[in-house]
């Protein structure tokens, strides 16, 4: 008995922290497009929804969908930093001459490093699926912390691999 909650209680330090929460996922098209949308950066960190993007669509197509990251021609990560409005107005420009498929929006609540001794990567993170007429299908939000020698990715993936994990692919 002792030794399953020393192992219990072990398991959940080596974890870190992390919470998440999602809504019941409808059965999806696993043939269908997977549109990624700019993600609103709602965090002290500059460009941290560029990283977001790119780690978001690379788990997505881990699951063997195809995903189809906006084009960033006209406005640059650092300026859609600075001026979201832009890159998400090109972004639905571009959205409405795509074929029908799922489109993913969302907003990076937190991406850094924390202060302290060990610095903890810490990631907060909501991400909505939507169909392409704009019916949302699902929602949900994850937070996690890792330990001091984690890079912000690996804790970052591993939340978004938790989260998406929810979505139900057919």
């Amino acid at each position: 008995m002792m030794k399953t909650i020393m192992a219990l209680a072990l398991a959940f330090i080596l974890s870190g922290c992390a919470a998440h929460y999602a809504g019941e996922s409808p059965t999806l098209s696993a043939n269908q497009q997977v549109y990624i949308m700019p993600l609103a950066n709602q965090s002290n960190m500059p460009m941290a929804q560029a990283q977001a993007e790119q780690l978001l669509a690379s788990a997505l197509a881990e699951q063997g969908l195809k995903v189809t990251l906006y084009p960033k021609q006209q406005v640059v990560d650092l300026q859609a930093s600075l001026e979201p409005a832009q890159r998400n107005q090109e972004a639905q420009r571009w959205l409405s001459e795509q074929q029908p498929g799922y489109v993913v929006s969302g907003s990076v609540q937190e991406w850094q490093y924390k202060y302290g001794l060990d610095g903890e990567p810490a990631v907060g993170l909501t991400l909505t699926l939507a169909d392409s007429s704009g019916n949302e299908l699902w929602r949900g939000s994850t937070s996690k912390t890792g330990w001091g020698r984690e890079s912000l990715s690996q804790v970052a993936l591993e939340a978004i691999d938790t989260l998406i994990d929810e979505l139900d692919w057919d």
